[in-house]
């Protein structure tokens, strides 16, 4: 059983950490606005389930408005349909939380109405503020368009 300072402590150390990651999504994006405005591909930066955000495009191409994508509490649940999520998991753990390069890969994904499409993501790893970043792009594969 945690003491009362301990508890309290370690609130003091979610807090710190929970603004850390805001103020590192919100500096990034400052920098990439051009690109979430301007890209015809759905765009979206990815800390964590909390601290994530994405522009319209992406918003639209899972049926939501760009709020109810950022609280969606879950990623893989919402987004990923369940044959492919280990394997999204997966290049995401080797890509963006080791650092060693970007991928594009498809799967399948999930729209808020439980619709699934194919989808095509590059996912790029930054760094900010020492945070690892998933960057990705995401289009809607269609039959014909390769």
């Amino acid at each position: 059983m945690l003491t009362k300072s301990a508890r309290v402590e370690n609130e003091l150390a979610r807090k710190r950490w929970n603004r850390e990651h805001e103020q590192a999504l919100d500096e990034l994006l400052k920098q990439l606005t051009p690109v979430f405005l301007h890209s015809p591909d759905g765009v979206y930066l990815y800390l964590d389930d909390n601290h994530k955000v994405c522009n319209r495009q992406m918003a639209e191409m899972f049926g939501m408005t760009v709020e109810e994508w950022k609280r969606t509490p879950d990623f893989l649940q919402e987004f990923v349909a369940p044959q492919d999520r280990g394997f999204f998991a997966t290049n995401y753990q080797k890509h963006v939380t080791s650092l060693t390069g970007p991928i594009t890969f498809r799967f399948n994904a999930v729209r808020k109405n439980g619709e699934t499409f194919t989808a095509e993501t590059e996912m790029i790893p930054l760094t900010w503020n020492g945070y690892p970043i998933a960057y990705h792009f995401v289009r809607e594969i269609r039959e014909g368009n390769p």
